[in-house]
C-alpha cells in the first residue's frame, strides 16, 4: 500500500495542529488497532475517552531538508503505556528523507501524551502519530 492510501485510510479520527508558523508541520494521533471510543454503561466522570497528544513538541522542517527543498510525511508509530507514557517509537511509514522522518522521530519522543481510557479504565495501545511536513 503506498503513502497516499495509507494516509486516506487513517486520516480523520483524531487530530492535532501545532502552531502554523514557518516550518512548522500538522501531527494527527490515530489508534492503529481499529478502536473507537464508544458509549459505557460505568458511572464514573470520564468513562471513554481517545488518546491524544497533551503537549506537542515542535516539528520543524529540518533546515537541510529545507534547502533541498523536500517536504514529506512521517507516519511514527508509538506505543502508550496505561499511564499515558511512552513506551516505543518507530517509523511505521517513511517520508522518503532521512531528515524529515528523524525530526517526526524527535517530535513524537519529545510530546506528551494522555493514555485512552476506555470503561472507565486507562488503557495502553499503539498509535499512529502522523507528522505532516507539506504545508
Amino acid at each position: 500500500m503506498n503513502t497516499p492510501l495509507r494516509i486516506l485510510a487513517i486520516a480523520g479520527t483524531l487530530t492535532l495542529a501545532l502552531s502554523a508558523g514557518a516550518g512548522a508541520a500538522t501531527v494527527r494521533l490515530v489508534p492503529l488497532a481499529g478502536r473507537t471510543v464508544g458509549p459505557s454503561l460505568n458511572s464514573c466522570a470520564l468513562p471513554s475517552v481517545a488518546a491524544s497528544v497533551a503537549a506537542a513538541a515542535p516539528a520543524e522542517l529540518p533546515a537541510i531538508a529545507a534547502a533541498q527543498n523536500r517536504t514529506g510525511i512521517t507516519i511514527v508509530r508509538i506505543d502508550l503505556d496505561p499511564r499515558g507514557t511512552l513506551a516505543g517509537t518507530s517509523v511505521l511509514d517513511s517520508s522518503g528523507n532521512r531528515w524529515i522522518d528523524l525530526a517526526a522521530l524527535r517530535a513524537a519522543r519529545l510530546s506528551a501524551f494522555s493514555a485512552e481510557v476506555r470503561n472507565c479504565e486507562r488503557v495502553g495501545g499503539a498509535y499512529a502519530f502522523v507528522v505532516d511536513f507539506t504545508q
